[in-house]
Order: structure tokens, then C-alpha cells, then sequence
């Protein structure tokens, strides 16, 4: 029974309930935030009887902060005053002071003017202008605001504006990379502004964990990118598939075009065997966050730590790199609300080639014929199966001709909403925001929908203490395919209909001889997989200023998720009938996790001195538990996976328990000599209690250096070309720890076995302790060179790093004499190296025209230096001693054995038209040993480019990405290949299949099932995996300031935009850029993968 949706599906109760305390705190934000601060809270308590306005006002004066502004000959002070109030509102008493007379007044931050009524309305008056840059050239955008106000406008397309001031009034100029300007009103009507560059606010400046440094003044390897070029893919569900191709050394492989799908990350190479070789995720200083749960429209900036160096400052975390993402905060005496909107139609963007119903019908044909007085159904007139004359004509001719590709999939239509409040006054900033996600999936009846609200206050309540708190909640609710829908998909018959005339759904087994699989339409259709996600993320800062150069951080973070699957496969599906009469399961997993982070700051600049200490400790926890559940036997499918208790059989009971701690303790220290000399350590010892109890610490130290040679005297002549060059060089070890809770311990399982009628349940050794357990470690050397040329016109950055990690945590099997399965040890030695470089120009730059260039390389090379013994994988993948990580290894086909070949092949138990493979050790027969190494699944190198053009109000832009060099294992062509008759093939095997008069090939004759298949990994499957794709291309248009002010718009944009644009590329699966496995040596094998869309999409952006 398929169940309508409701809010309830996104949001139980204990989620509504932390919406509820979220929505109160951001409508509290607003209220602070919309006052005016300091003048609210400053009280007085006067007592003048018979006295003065000056009386007055001096009492005010003594008792806050404020100074008052006036003309002495605006005030009557022989008039008397009486005003006796306590703990009042200095507002209040001005308002007492003031009734009835012709004064008023006006409070702007800790300043108080009286003024003149018909003063303050006859000064207003129409004043207009232009904002141009240093060239003359139009600022579009920049504010303009009566200084102590939120009275303000923006400047239109040619850098104009206007709006009503006083003449006393302070107009204030500013604008991103400028320097403000303030300039009094005056008698003036016209203004025509130049702003002036601002290089320190040009300065950009990056998290770089417990703490921020300018970039220029970075010693190690760090990738940033903004929130506007992280947005520029506006379909983007997660941050990563908009960060994907804007940092070298980072590869983002976008695997799956699942709704939602989260992308493989990889920065510099695979580190790792059986660990993981994830990034660490930091959101606002809180360690491994799961990135899915955070809205890119409230990140502000994303900086990846690369090298050892800069990411050693984390420890045993910091192994694969380190991803700090910042968010959003408000920003002082401003108020901006936004709302941004994507409406977006996916397809499917590339087909695979398979058979036709024509096709498919003449290879059952041929393959029949192949066998002596064998006939296929559909041409036997005494075989008259059941759907046969639903199916064929009487000729044998098909009635049906299914695309089941076409079948499965749609034109998927998904929105995105975003609505944001952001602001502040002279103490509090705040910004708040809500966005909902319906990402429907190109396959039938998938999708994700997500809802997330978020609120980010800082306070600044003494002068020494600032406080700032976070809150991130959500919850998400997905509908998956099976994970066999792809393979069902291309392996279904094509003259099979979705369904028959009487409704009833078409199976391959409809088709005598061919594999009996249920119908993909029908399985998407009625077969039930739901992930159901919530999730909170809270975080409190507290900083306090001790001295001007020392102060105090601590904070205290905690997280919260809870994961439930629900499955049911209903008893009209093949397999789940007579037998199973349906199958439920439900598997339930709550986590939880929580941060202590304490630390002290030491920043001090002295002559040409700096220098930066950061040393704190760390203390975190986690735990999760899990429960599942299965059962069969329902007298209904009414009840699917709701009322479990209702299936009499018990296919699945179990629950699991863990929790996992680490104390830390770090410092990390930067001296910086006039902007030339830099120096950079770091330290960290780490204890988790995931090893064993030899071995529980671990120490991490790092240390950098970098030269700014552009500084230097002997350079000064150089400076009209190159304005800055640094050379950088960084050498440091961090560790990996990701494994399981309880891997160094001995640990039981228990199992399912019959006995006798019955299934009895035992407890049996699974892993062997290992005290000796060590943390994973790689030790990591970085050169780099960072150029600016042209005044910042061209900016190009190079890295050289060389990595090697020792002591690689993995799961060895033992013997079965040992007693027990596997133990988790530390073996072997890996190195990764490589080349980034990464080039930003402006190429063209007048007054109304902008083309800007972004591009990046990256080169990887890794190679497995000691192993204990080789490493096999399923798929075709093997770790071998002095071969690449990525090494892809099968038999190697030689072609076809020919006739003349018959008492060759004979020796093989093969026959004419069979596959013949290299019999690499002689022995006469194949087996494992002949094998051989096949290709290699990591690229000779990746590069991406971004161009923008902007012209006017218009901008336009496309993002392209080219991986080169990497092979892939198309273990779907494989199967198909060698399964005809059984299921649909590839449109060129019947075309190249060997007959007596095409012996010259590499596709064997066509065959019944079971008459020499060969399903294993070879070279012929090995395909080319390059490709070049459009992955993005772009037009959006800001529309003119004047355009929009009367309805007070501050800006609005819409745009379009195609993701997935194009793909040239010789592999013949659906896409290239595919992973179905995450392991380390199964990396580049595409069994059946999920295929990817081209998303076409509108975009709506408006602020007020």
C-alpha cells in the first residue's frame, strides 16, 4: 500500500519540537537584531527637581556611554525641568525631556543629536551619483548608506544611485576589496565617488583550524573556494558536487546519479587499504560532521588543508586531508533577507547500446542453431508457451519493441527553497536560515527530500567576551532503488512488454531458456526501500580577550542522528511469493557524539615581528547503536514493514552497541619576520581507544617554512611584472584511525545454522585480538611556489607532495587452523606523488566587459612499496608489491580459437569460437596464476576549467573537466557479453560474434547458457576511461538597482543553467566517471551503476 506524504515523514515529534526552540531563538535573533542595542539596554535612574536640560543631560552622560550633539541655541535652558525616574530607558527619559517642545533627537551607535523638527524635515533632500574604481569603471552593487542608519540603496548597472538625505548627514561608500569612504552631505546634490583598493581587505583569509591567517602568509598547501563559486552549480544537493573541480589535488568523482548522491572524495590519491580514506569534515571548529547535512547556501567559505603540515594540527584525524568548512554569520548594522529558488527537469543522459527486439530475436536465433536440431520457442510451432502468441505474431515476428531504458526512467522534475534572514547592530549579529530540497530521481519513484534549518548567532556581550552559538537541524527521507535495478534494466528482453493488455506485468522467464528475473518497471514500482534521516548539530564558542594578545577559546559542540531503513518486498514479486510471502526488514542506528575543544591564542606583532601561538586539548566521545529486525510469512501485504509482529518468521533479530574515545592535547606556532620569513610548526599527540593497549598514543609534529622573495630588495625591478612570489616547503606526519570501535579486541558473532528442523543460533570467533595495534601514519614532504603577477591580474600556484604511509591498518584473514576468521594488523607501505597547479587570470577587464579564467591540474602517482602478501579484490582489483594502488588485474583474452586451433583449444577443454585466453605460467590450463596486470584505474592526470564572462547585467559561464589516462573495468559489458540468450546484450556483440566465417575477433560464438560461459575479469573488459565533460554551462542576469528599488529590492537575478551538458568519451558504459565499489581495489569497476542525468535548471535569487 503506498502511503501519501506528509510533514510527519520528514518530521517526528523530537524533531518538530527542536524546530520549534530553533524558530524561537531566530525570532528572538530578529527582534535583538532590528533594535537598536546599546540605547535599549542602557538604563539611567535620574532625580532632577527645578532643574535644566543641560542637568539632564549630564546625568545621562555619566551614567552610559553616550554623547550628546547640539546647537546651544537651539535649547531653552532657563526653562525648568523635573524628571525623577529609576532604572528607565535612556529612550524614555528623552522622550520626558522632550515632550513638547519643537526638539527631537536622533541615536546614532553611542551619539545622541537633538535637533529642530522643521530642521530635520526641511534638510531632507534628492541627492544622486556615480561609484566608479581606481579605472573609472562602474561598481555594481555598492552600498550606500547614511552613516548610523539602515537607510541606504545600491548602486544600479553604471554605478549610479540616489536617495533622500540631510545635509548633516554622513554618506558612507563601500563595497568587496575597497576601502570605505565617508563624505558629509552638505550643500552637495552630486557625488561621484572613486573608491580606492583596499589590499588589506583583499586579503584573503582561510580557516586553517583553531584559528584563521591570511592566505598570503600561509607556509603549507590550502585550496579555498566562496560561497559564490561554490553556488555556481545551483543544483547542487550537497557542497561537494559544487566543489567538485574548483581545487587541485581534490577529486570529487560524482559516482551515482542517485537523488542525492553523495561524491567519493580524494585528496591526493588513496592513503589507505582497509581504513577509511575520507576527508575529516570541521563545520565551525566541529570535528566530523557528515558534510550531507549541511545547506551550501549557508557556507560561507570551504578551505582544504593538503598537505601534512596543515593538517597535522588534527592529528590522527588528518591523514586523507582535512575539509574546514565555514558558515555563514550576520554581519553588523545591516539586515538582508533573501530567497533563492531551483526548479530543475533531469533525463537521462546517456544511453547504453543495446539490442532491439529485431536483434535480440536473431541472436536467440542463431544461438540456437548453433546446436544441433535445436530451434528457438518463438520459431518451434510446437512449443507454445504461455505469453508466446501475446508476444509473436505467427510469422515469429515480435509485437513489442521495449527501450526498457525509457521505461524505467523520466523526465524528473525537483525544487530547491531557501529562505535567509541575516543582520546585526553594534553587539549582535545573527543570520537564520530554512531550506527545503525535493530532488526526484530519473529512475521511477526515487527521490530524496530534505529539510534543514539553521541559525548562527554571535553576541558580544562584554567588551572582553564574545559569544557565539550554532544550530543545524534537519531531517531527510529518501525512496532507493534496488540495487540490482540497472543490471534487470539492461539485461531485460526487448520484445517483452512493461505489461500485457490485461495489466499484469511481463517477466524475463516469459521467454523459455531465459533467466527468470522479476520486471524492473514493477520492482521500482511496488518494492519498498525508505531511508529516514534527522539529525542536529549544536555548537557554543566562547571567546575571551584576555589581553590585546592573548585570549581564550572553548566550545562545546554535540551531534545527534538517527537512521532508520525500512524495506518490504511484497509476495506479488517474483521470489518473495509462495515461498517468503513477502519480506520486511527495518534496521534502526542512533549516534551520538560530543566535542570539547579548549585552547589559548597568542598573537603579537612587535618592529617587523609576528607571531602566532595556538595550544589547547581536545576531549571527544561518541557512541551508536544499532538494532534490525526481519520477517516473512504476511497473510497481507497491507501491513508491509509498519506491524513486523504480523510475519510469523523471524528472518532477522539483532543489536549492537559501541562507543569510541580520544583526548588530545596540540599546539601549533607561525612566526612571520616583515613579511618575508616564515616559519610554521604544528603538534599533536592523540590517545584513541580503538588500539590496543600498547600503543593508545599517538605524536603528529609538522614543520614549514616560506620565503617571499618578492620582498626582498634585488627583487624590486621584477615587481612591475611579478608583484608576489613565495616559495613554500612543508614536512610533516599525521595518522588514521578510522576503523572500527573494537578492532584491536577479540570479537565473537553470532550465527544462524540448522539443526535438525530447526535453526539454532551458536557464537563462534571472529577477529583475534591485537594488542599491538599502531595508528596508521603518513609522513608527508610539500614543495610550492605561489606567483602573483600584474597586480593579481594572473595568479598561479604549483605543489609537488610525496607521501608515504607506513603501517597500513588492515583486516587479515588467518587460516581456519587459528581458531578465528581475521585480526586487524598493520602491514605494508604505500607512497603517493604528484603535481598540482592551479592558474586564475582576468583576461579581459573594461568597463562593462569581464572575463575571468579559472583552471587546475592535478597528477597523482602511487605505487605499493612492501605488502606482506598481494591483496586480491573481487572485481579484478589486486594490491601488489611494485605495481600503482589502483592496479586492475584479469586474464588477458587473445582473441577466439579458430577452427584450424581445435586440437589446441581441445588441451583447454575449449572449442572453436570459445575465448582464448594467455596461458601465462604454461601449466595447460587456466587458473589464477594467469593473471596479469591490465590497466591501471587511477587517471595519468585530471584538469578543470571554469570561464565567466560578464557584460553588464549578464553573466555567463561553463565548466569543463577532463580526465585522462585511467582505465575501467565494464563488468556490465562483461556479463552481457558472455550472457546472451539469457538476457540482452550489447548492440555490437551479435555483429562481431565469432562464426566459421569471422574467426578474427575477440567476442566468442554466440551460445545456449551453460555451454562455456566465461564470466571472469579480462582485458577485453578493460576499457579506456577518458573523457571530456561539459559539466556545467551557465547564463544568469542581475537586474539594474533603479530597475527595482521602488519595491524595495535590493537585488534579483535569474538564471539557467545545464549540468551534465555533454560527454565525449570512448568507454562504452553510461558514463566514465564511475565507481560502484568504494573499496581501495575496486575503485573504477562499473558493475550496473546507477546512470547519471542531465539536469536542466531555473534559478530565482532575490534579496531585500
Amino acid at each position: 500500500m503506498e502511503k501519501v506524504w506528509n510533514s510527519d515523514d520528514l518530521l517526528p515529534k523530537k524533531f518538530k519540537s527542536i524546530m520549534k526552540i530553533t524558530l524561537l531563538f531566530l525570532i528572538l535573533g530578529i527582534l535583538h537584531v532590528s533594535a537598536d542595542t546599546y540605547a535599549q539596554k542602557a538604563q539611567v535612574t535620574v532625580e532632577v527637581k527645578s532643574g535644566t536640560f543641560y542637568d539632564v543631560v549630564s546625568e545621562i552622560e555619566k551614567q552610559t556611554e553616550f554623547m550628546f550633539f547640539y546647537k546651544s541655541e537651539d535649547i531653552d535652558n532657563s526653562k525648568q525641568v523635573d524628571i525623577q525616574v529609576k532604572n528607565r530607558q535612556v529612550t524614555d527619559v528623552l522622550n520626558e525631556l522632550l515632550k513638547n517642545t519643537n526638539l527631537t533627537y536622533r541615536i546614532s551607535g553611542k551619539h545622541i543629536t537633538i535637533l529642530k523638527k522643521d530642521a530635520v524635515q526641511q534638510q531632507k533632500k534628492k541627492i544622486s551619483g556615480t561609484v566608479t574604481d581606481p579605472d573609472g569603471i562602474p561598481v555594481i552593487g555598492a552600498n550606500v548608506v547614511i552613516k548610523g542608519t539602515t537607510v541606504g540603496t545600491v548602486t544600479d548597472l553604471d554605478g549610479k544611485f540616489s536617495l533622500d538625505a540631510a545635509n548633516n548627514d554622513i554618506l558612507s561608500f563601500s563595497y568587496i576589496g575597497y576601502a570605505e569612504q565617508e563624505i558629509e552631505v552638505g550643500n552637495r546634490t552630486l557625488f561621484n565617488v572613486k573608491l580606492a583598493e583596499d589590499y588589506k581587505a583583499l586579503e584573503e583569509v582561510v580557516v586553517v583550524g583553531y584559528g584563521t591567517m591570511l592566505k598570503r602568509n600561509l607556509s603549507t598547501s590550502v585550496g579555498s573556494v566562496d560561497s559564490e563559486k561554490l553556488l555556481e552549480r545551483p543544483n547542487a544537493t550537497n557542497v561537494f558536487q559544487g566543489l567538485a573541480g574548483k581545487v587541485a589535488g581534490v577529486n570529487i568523482a560524482l559516482n551515482s546519479g542517485a537523488p542525492g548522491g553523495s561524491p567519493a572524495i580524494k585528496i591526493r590519491g588513496i592513503g589507505s587499504l582497509n581504513s577509511s580514506n575520507t576527508p575529516l569534515y570541521v563545520v565551525d571548529g566541529v570535528v566530523g560532521v557528515d558534510p550531507d547535512q549541511i545547506d551550501p547556501n549557508i557556507v560561507q567559505s570551504i578551505d582544504i588543508l593538503k598537505d601534512a603540515t596543515s593538517s597535522s594540527i588534527y592529528g590522527a584525524r588528518g591523514a586523507n586531508g582535512v575539509v574546514v568548512i565555514t558558515t555563514k554569520e550576520g554581519k553588523k548594522n545591516t539586515t538582508n533577507i533573501s530567497y533563492n529558488t531551483v526548479l530543475s527537469a533531469g533525463t537521462l543522459a546517456r544511453k547504453v547500446d543495446v539490442l532491439n527486439a529485431e536483434e535480440a530475436l536473431d541472436v536467440f536465433k542463431r544461438a540456437y542453431e548453433a546446436q544441433p536440431g535445436r530451434i528457438a520457442p518463438h520459431l518451434d510451432p510446437s512449443n507454445m508457451f504461455t505469453h508466446k502468441n501475446d508476444l509473436f505474431n505467427p510469422d515469429g515476428t515480435p509485437k513489442y519493441d521495449t527501450d526498457w531504458q525509457d521505461a524505467v526512467t523520466r523526465t524528473a522534475f525537483s525544487h530547491q527553497h531557501s529562505l535567509s534572514f541575516s543582520g546585526g547592530s553594534d553587539k549582535l549579529t545573527a543570520v537564520a536560515n530554512v531550506s527545503y530540497k525535493d530532488n526526484q530521481g530519473i529512475m521511477l519513484e526515487t527521490y530524496k527530500r530534505q529539510l534543514n534549518a539553521f541559525i548562527n548567532v554571535g553576541w558580544d556581550l562584554k567588551e572582553w567576551f564574545h559569544l557565539q552559538a550554532m544550530l543545524n537541524v534537519g531531517s531527510s527521507n529518501a525512496r532507493n532503488s534496488e540495487n540490482a535495478i540497472s543490471r534487470y534494466t539492461l539485461e531485460a528482453l526487448p520484445f517483452l512488454p512493461v505489461q500485457y493488455e490485461d495489466g499484469t506485468y511481463s517477466r524475463k522467464g516469459d521467454y523459455p531458456g531465459a533467466e527468470d528475473t522479476e520486471n524492473p518497471v514493477r520492482i521500482l514500482k511496488e518494492r519498498k526501500n525508505i531511508d529516514k534521516n534527522q539529525y542536529t548539530l549544536a555548537n557554543v564558542i566562547g571567546t575571551f580577550k584576555i589581553t590585546s594578545w592573548l585570549k581564550l577559546t572553548t566550545s562545546f559542540s554535540r551531534q545527534d542522528g538517527s537512521y532508520i531503513n525500512s524495506s518490504y518486498n511484497p509476495s506479488t514479486l517474483f521470489g518473495y511469493g509462495d515461498t517468503q510471502k513477502g519480506k520486511a526488514e527495518k534496521a534502526h542506528r542512533n549516534t551520538m557524539s560530543w566535542t570539547n575543544e579548549d585552547y589559548l591564542t597568542f598573537d603579537k606583532s612587535w618592529n617587523k615581528h609576528n607571531l602566532n601561538v595556538v595550544a589547547g586539548a581536545s576531549w571527544y566521545y561518541s557512541k551508536t547503536e544499532k538494532s534490525e529486525l526481519g520477517a516473512e510469512n504476511f497473510f497481507d501485504d497491507y501491513f508491509e514493514y509498519n506491524n513486523m509482529g504480523v510475519g510469523t518468521v523471524r528472518s532477522k533479530v539483532g543489536s549492537d552497541y559501541t562507543d569510541n574515545k580520544m583526548n588530545s592535547y596540540y599546539a601549533r606556532i607561525n612566526y612571520n619576520f616583515d613579511n618575508r620569513y616564515l616559519l610554521g610548526a604544528s603538534f599533536r599527540e592523540d590517545g584513541s581507544s580503538r588500539f590496543g593497549l600498547n600503543n593508545q598514543y599517538g605524536f603528529f609534529p609538522s614543520f614549514s617554512a616560506a620565503w617571499r622573495v618578492s620582498n626582498e630588495n634585488f627583487f624590486e625591478n621584477a615587481k612591475k611584472v611579478i608583484d608576489d612570489m613565495k616559495v613554500r616547503l612543508s614536512y610533516g606526519t599525521v595518522g588514521n584511525a578510522e576503523i572500527g570501535d573494537y578492532a584491536s579486541m577479540a570479537r565473537y558473532e553470532n550465527k544462524r545454522l540448522p539443526f535438525g528442523k530447526d535453526m539454532t543460533t551458536i557464537v563462534t570467533l571472529k577477529s583475534m585480538a591485537n594488542p599491538d595495534l599502531r595508528w596508521e601514519k603518513s609522513r608527508q614532504l610539500d614543495a610550492g611556489i605561489d606567483l602573483s603577477f600584474f597586480n593579481g591580474r594572473i595568479e598561479f600556484m604549483a605543489d609537488y607532495y610525496h607521501k608515504i604511509t607506513t603501517d597500513l591498518l588492515y583486516e587479515l584473514q588467518l587460516p581456519s587452523n587459528s581458531g578465528y576468521e581475521k585480526t586487524m594488523t598493520n602491514l605494508g607501505k604505500i607512497r603517493n606523488q604528484g603535481l598540482e597547479m592551479s592558474l586564475n587570470t582576468r583576461n579581459i577587464q573594461s568597463r562593462d566587459f569581464l572575463w575571468t579564467t579559472s583552471w587546475n591540474y592535478t597528477m597523482n602517482r602511487s605505487m605499493v612499496l612492501d605488502i606482506n602478501d598481494n591483496i586480491i579484490g573481487k572485481w579484478g582489483g589486486r594490491i601488489e608489491e611494485g605495481h600503482p594502488l589502483n592496479a586492475l588485474y584479469g586474464y588477458v583474452r587473445l582473441g577466439t580459437w579458430g577452427t584450424d586451433e581445435a586440437e589446441e583449444a581441445a588441451k583447454y577443454n575449449k572449442k572453436p569460437g570459445d575465448i582464448k585466453y594467455w596461458d601465462k605460467n604454461g601449466n595447460g590450463m587456466k587458473d589464477g596464476e594467469d593473471q596479469d596486470y591490465i590497466g591501471n584505474g587511477a587517471p595519468k592526470f585530471e584538469m578543470n576549467m571554469t570561464n565567466t564572462f560578464s557584460w553588464k547585467g549578464f553573466t555567463f559561464m561553463f565548466d569543463l573537466q577532463w580526465v585522462y589516462g585511467n582505465k575501467l573495468i565494464n563488468f556490465t559489458r562483461q556479463l552481457m557479453g558472455n550472457r546472451v540468450t539469457f538476457s540482452n546484450a550489447y548492440a555490437d556483440i551479435p555483429v562481431n560474434a565469432w562464426t566459421p566465417e569471422n574467426q578474427n575477433t575477440m567476442v566468442p560464438s554466440l551460445r545456449l547458457p551453460g555451454d562455456g560461459y566465461e564470466n571472469d575479469v579480462d582485458s577485453w573488459s578493460c576499457e579506456p576511461g577518458s573523457f571530456l565533460r561539459l559539466r556545467n554551462i551557465g547564463l544568469k542576469y542581475d537586474f539594474s538597482s533603479r530597475m527595482l528599488s521602488a519595491a524595495h529590492i535590493k537585488s534579483l537575478s535569474l538564471g539557467f543553467n545545464v549540468e551534465n551538458a555533454f560527454l565525449i568519451t570512448n568507454y562504452s558504459g553510461s558514463d566514465p566517471e564511475v565507481t560502484s565499489y568504494d573499496a581501495v581495489f575496486e575503485q573504477g569497476v562499473d558493475f550496473y551503476t546507477y546512470p547519471k542525468p542531465r539536469t536542466y535548471s531555473f534559478t530565482l535569487g532575490i534579496n531585500f
